[in-house]
């Protein structure tokens, strides 16, 4: 792979190609758990943007720039009130749209210069633990009908791990099963080790990765609506 290619397939900041086109997906920011009712603004960073998540006093959900439209001061400082996020620097306060309904500086709170200004704003959704952004351009699509999104949530665990690494690279070892063999063998079972056994066969996975150092892929080509 050249230089040229591997960037056009690994950065996803804002104006590149992979990245607007994974932008018109909804894609994993953050879960839920990191940020329930109450909890201090969230900044997270997707595809080379800063933004903040909060959750307002009832419930709901905004993911915004997180640099103030004011004077660029950090909103995941800012205080959770009045149905939004208000700035700690001059008091704007920005509804989970990005609208903002207060300008406590200006003459009647702003009333009409307010109007002219929006902060950027994505879409999200709340499924299986997990929080999802559409940051496309457009209306969002659909949220995918997986399985696992519509059952009970006692019925799903979601997780995040952090790699050092682009999204490609961490593909290459999900798709990648030999290295299973070696890497994630246990040389020594360790109890828990010994309860995973694998169905319809009294081996553990540790056993069976140790037999089949050299594994073949099936793909089986499946429609799905």
């Amino acid at each position: 792979m050249t230089e040229e290619e591997n960037k056009l397939l690994t950065q996803t900041g804002p104006g590149t190609p992979c990245g607007e086109l994974m932008r018109r997906y909804w894609q994993p920011a953050a879960l839920s758990e990191e940020i329930p009712l109450g909890a201090a603004p969230l900044p997270v960073k997707l595809f080379g943007e800063e933004l903040v998540l909060f959750r307002n006093e009832q419930g709901k959900l905004g993911l915004i720039d997180l640099h103030c439209a004011h004077r660029g001061a950090d909103l995941s400082y800012g205080r959770l009130e009045d149905g939004g996020l208000r700035c700690i620097y001059h008091g704007w306060l920005y509804d989970v749209n990005g609208k903002i309904i207060d300008m406590p500086g200006e003459e009647n709170g702003g009333k009409g210069f307010r109007d002219s200004i929006c902060q950027r704003a994505y879409p999200v959704e709340e499924r299986a633990g997990v929080i999802f952004a559409y940051m496309g351009p457009g209306k969002a699509p659909p949220f995918p009908s997986y399985g696992f999104f519509s059952v009970r949530r006692s019925h799903v665990h979601a997780t995040k791990l952090f790699h050092d690494c682009n999204y490609l690279q961490a593909n290459e070892g999900n798709i990648d099963p030999v290295h299973l063999s070696f890497l994630h063998q246990c040389l020594d079972e360790a109890q828990i080790a010994q309860r995973r056994t694998v169905p319809g066969s009294n081996a553990t996975d540790n056993k069976l990765l140790a037999e089949d150092i050299a594994p073949t892929i099936e793909v089986e080509i499946t429609d799905y609506h």
